[in-house]
């Protein structure tokens, strides 16, 4: 395990050391974001799912399932590790096992191609319980190093730069993505998808390897570890005496729900625009892109602006995200020249336009990303990080309904009418995120 020793009990870290530390989180997000682009839960995923099953409810389970499992064992977590002076080796390790489980899935469907889609269905919806389980487990920790060793007026802009450098990584995988998914890969399906999980373990134990090298500060620590009973009570107690944690608390479920038709876009182009399976790698690259040119606007933006800013102009975008395909069908058709870079010979302009839904989208996330997380760390004391972190988490776990709830609305009438419905909630999320004081 590769964890660098903890820095030494000082008051204040040296100039040079907060550098150091900032550029292995920055090089550590940009790896990890890598990572989860050849997976992405918006893209390839869904097009994975809907490929094997048909189902929009199946599509809507699997996106449930990474909000869920990373959420669950948050509170459990931070009870046992707030009174540590050390979290990162609980990071270090558990992200590893994470890694390889990742991995683990795309072996197994490596070698499950040709069964019932039911039983590659199973065993991946299995593995992959468990591998959202281990991201709740390690968020915790993550943050709370990154609370010790970022400055507060520097976080937003650390968290921004983390994307930005995932996205320039990552701009490149959608050509792998679309390569590895198309005919001229020769790989039977679901074997294409079997080995982008692979690269995502190998690129994740890289990320969290990155991570292991910052120097963690000793803070003292003063509070002890308290039974369940008594540490769930002061949970609440922070949701009833700190108004801008509560606001920011339900404003994650507003935004929930306007995000429910998220996970829909990719099945929809397929089913609805019949759209080709080769342009989930475009859509991928136009997600990163959006992410390198967001994170450099965000990046100014939360040092001018704080984290209110990010978030008020994150659900303005996510709006826009969501109108964008109610759009897409009065957009004339007309093939132009694409370069073959994507395996087909002309792009259609009802393709491009509905490029804007991963370009708002990939905007919007990174905002209120962003700011969200910025915002906690900024709110919470340092002795109580781990406790604002994971009841934030932890307790928003029927947000992770709302995919499921998608999916069920987009079966039972449309997906146009999941996607309207979710703008019906954008002008009261718009309103409580202005409410937010400036921090």
């Amino acid at each position: 395990m590769i964890v660098a020793e903890a820095a030494p009990r000082l008051q204040e870290a040296s100039l040079e050391e907060k550098r150091r530390n900032a550029r292995l989180i920055i090089t550590n997000g940009g790896f990890m974001q890598f990572a989860h682009s050849f997976t992405s839960s918006e893209a390839v995923i869904p097009a994975y799912i809907q490929l094997l099953t048909g189902s929009s409810i199946f599509v809507g389970l699997s996106r449930a399932m990474m909000r869920i499992g990373w959420a669950w064992p948050q509170i459990l977590i931070s009870n046992v590790i707030e009174g540590r002076e050390r979290k990162l080796p609980l990071f270090v390790r558990w992200g590893l096992v994470r890694s390889a489980v990742t991995g683990g899935i795309g072996v197994a469907t490596w070698f499950l191609a040709g069964q019932s889609p039911m039983i590659v269905l199973g065993v991946y919806l299995s593995l992959y319980a468990v591998a959202t389980s281990l991201m709740g487990v390690t968020n915790v920790p993550w943050m709370d190093v990154i609370g010790k060793v970022i400055p507060s007026g520097d976080r937003a802009r650390v968290f921004a730069l983390r994307r930005m450098v995932g996205g320039i990584l990552a701009i490149g995988s959608g050509l792998a993505i679309s390569y590895l998914l198309s005919e001229a890969s020769g790989l039977v399906f679901p074997r294409g998808y079997a080995v982008l999980f692979v690269l995502n373990g190998i690129v994740t134990a890289i990320a969290i390897t990155i991570f292991g090298l910052i120097r963690e500060p000793i803070e003292n620590r003063a509070r002890a570890r308290e039974p369940m009973r008594s540490y769930l009570a002061s949970g609440f107690r922070l949701l009833k005496e700190d108004l801008d944690y509560r606001r920011l608390f339900i404003l994650r479920y507003i935004w929930a729900a306007s995000m429910m038709g998220s996970s829909f876009y990719v099945p929809y182009a397929l089913s609805d625009l019949h759209i080709s399976i080769v342009y989930i790698g475009l859509f991928v690259s136009v997600t990163q892109a959006s992410s390198i040119l967001s994170n450099a606007l965000w990046a100014w933006v939360g040092k001018w602006g704080g984290s209110r800013a990010l978030m008020i102009c994150g659900t303005y975008l996510l709006g826009a995200s969501l109108a964008v395909p109610l759009l897409t069908p009065y957009v004339p058709s007309i093939s132009i020249s694409s370069f073959d870079l994507f395996g087909v010979a002309a792009l259609d302009t009802r393709v491009l336009f509905f490029c804007l839904t991963f370009v708002c989208s990939g905007f919007a996330t990174s905002g209120m990303f962003t700011g969200r997380m910025a915002l906690v760390l900024d709110l919470a004391p340092e002795d109580r990080r781990p406790t604002y972190t994971s009841f934030m988490n932890t307790l928003g776990v029927p947000q992770g309904l709302m995919p499921i709830v998608g999916g069920f609305l987009a079966a039972w009438l449309s997906y146009g009418h999941v996607f309207f419905i979710g703008l019906c909630f954008l002008p009261l999320a718009i309103l409580l995120s202005h409410r937010i004081q400036q921090n």
